[in-house]
């Protein structure tokens, strides 16, 4: 076995071993993307790293850091974002040594381009990837939920308030800094948000638009036409009503249930800013017509338990997925308190 930069070539073996390793416990979905490379080619000198079995060719495992720049206590840092760290389930027997392997190369790499830290985002029953982190001297320090909504059923019945809420398809970025600066700036990981030219390409390629109400907004990011999700497994009880609210939705306002095989299409909502906490329905409202009109079948938003707004929203997410903020610092540094800024270009 022996480790290497991936390449152009791998992937559609990397693609294969992504739809072999589906998220979640009963249900079950499985990542599709077109091009396996569409999130390193976010950051500027990325290291995607495979360790490749020398006899049979078969990659057993991918490990990426992405280079990024961010706040923490106030000072600017360059950091290292830890994706797409995977083992091959068909070549994996206990705890596989590659993974360690593939980790002991991307410090290497980490050391050459002079990364202070490595953070990441762990599922939070995902405890081999975990226990490697942890070895290593990183440390568990706040909880993302990832929420999932359905958009079957209105958030606002007040349509003159739904309808004053504002669109914006396109940003003045200049603008938008400000604003985020204002609203985020003090947080822990928040990004230099002119960093990269990369990255800013990356948010108008995947920025649907804007959705505001007053001083309170939230955007959307659409990353469906590289990016989708395809349903492995339901449970029984889901498979037993599906065609049950299949009928039902044609009298009342119930959610789908898609059934095996079905591609999911999922909105990411993110940079939730919530003035006044009756603003929020409003917006919702607005965007889950526009999810409707764009056959979008949830709304995803990660929050941490103390950030606005995350009270009304956890009371409509019918899933809840937590994971974990890993960081490990390479050289000495203070450790981000949170709640702290998730950068949703990062997934």
């Amino acid at each position: 076995m022996y480790v290497r930069a991936a390449t152009a070539e791998d992937n559609s073996k990397l693609i294969a071993i992504e739809q072999l390793t589906p998220q979640g416990e009963q249900i079950k979905l499985v990542s599709e993307r077109k091009d396996y490379f569409f999130r390193s080619k976010k950051f500027e000198d990325p290291i995607l790293l495979v360790a490749e079995d020398e006899t049979t060719g078969d990659i057993l495992g991918i490990m990426g850091v992405g280079p990024v720049t961010v706040r923490l206590k106030g000072e600017t840092v360059r950091g290292g974002l830890i994706f797409d760290w995977r083992s091959n389930p068909l070549t994996q027997k206990g705890l596989p040594r590659h993974m360690l392997r593939l980790w002991q190369a991307a410090q290497a790499e980490i050391a050459r381009q002079d990364l202070k830290f490595i953070f990441g985002y762990v599922k939070e029953d995902n405890e081999r990837s975990l226990g490697i982190l942890k070895k290593y001297g990183a440390q568990a320090l706040e909880t993302k939920e990832f929420l999932t909504i359905p958009v079957h059923a209105s958030f606002c019945k007040d349509r003159a308030a739904v309808n004053k809420v504002h669109f914006a398809d396109i940003l003045d970025w200049e603008e938008e800094m400000a604003i985020l600066q204002k609203s985020f700036g003090t947080l822990d990981l928040f990004p230099e948000l002119s960093q990269s030219a990369l990255l800013m390409a990356q948010r108008d390629r995947y920025l649907f638009g804007k959705f505001s109400y007053g001083k309170s907004a939230i955007k959307i990011w659409d990353t469906n036409a590289d990016y989708s999700q395809r349903v492995l497994n339901m449970p029984l009880l889901y498979k037993v009503a599906r065609p049950v609210f299949a009928v039902g939705s044609r009298f009342l306002s119930l959610p789908n249930i898609p059934k095996l095989g079905d591609e999911i299409r999922v909105w990411q909502l993110y940079d939730l800013i919530v003035d006044q906490p009756s603003d929020l329905n409003c917006i919702l409202e607005r965007v889950r017509q526009a999810a409707l009109e764009n056959n979008i079948d949830y709304l995803v938003i990660c929050l941490n338990s103390q950030d606005s707004g995350y009270e009304q929203i956890a009371k409509k997410a019918w899933v809840r997925l937590k994971y974990l903020l890993a960081f490990l610092p390479v050289t000495e540094l203070p450790s981000p308190e949170g709640p702290t800024y998730f950068d949703v270009s990062y997934l």
